[in-house]
């Protein structure tokens, strides 16, 4: 059913992830998908020792690794623009057809100007799966 399925997490947060990598792999294993793993790093933070996009990758590798399972995954590194854009954004350039992605608690600002998950399930032109 699903050939191509997004999981964004947040590299900072892998713990909120665990749930929607978790459901991706399920699906894979049922319908023979791949997966796509982003994380997005919505600007380059002056604090922090690594400024290069490409220093993050290591990380997310690691993380694919050790949940990979001998599933077809891949991951990559976003860097600039909103978070929800740029999940949008690899949605079309990589014809995903199912994106599962974790939600956090609500805080305040989110009922003024909305999480990213719910930027993704309004604006995605595919299925968006969002777990807690």
């Amino acid at each position: 059913m699903y050939k191509h399925i997004l999981v964004p997490i947040d590299l900072g947060d892998i713990g909120a992830a665990e749930q929607a990598i978790n459901h991706a792999k399920h699906i894979a294993r049922r319908d023979g998908s791949r997966i796509s793993v982003i994380s997005v790093v919505p600007a380059w933070p002056a604090q922090e020792l690594r400024q290069i996009p490409h220093d993050y990758q290591p990380d997310l590798d690691s993380y694919i690794d050790a949940v990979r399972e001998g599933l077809d995954i891949k991951g990559e590194i976003k860097v600039g623009g909103s978070i929800s854009g740029r999940i949008i954004e690899t949605i079309v350039a990589k014809g995903i057809d199912l994106v599962v992605m974790a939600s956090h608690d609500p805080r305040f600002t989110d009922y003024l100007i909305g999480s990213n998950a719910a930027h993704v399930v309004l604006h995605a032109p595919c299925s968006v799966l969002v777990v807690r």
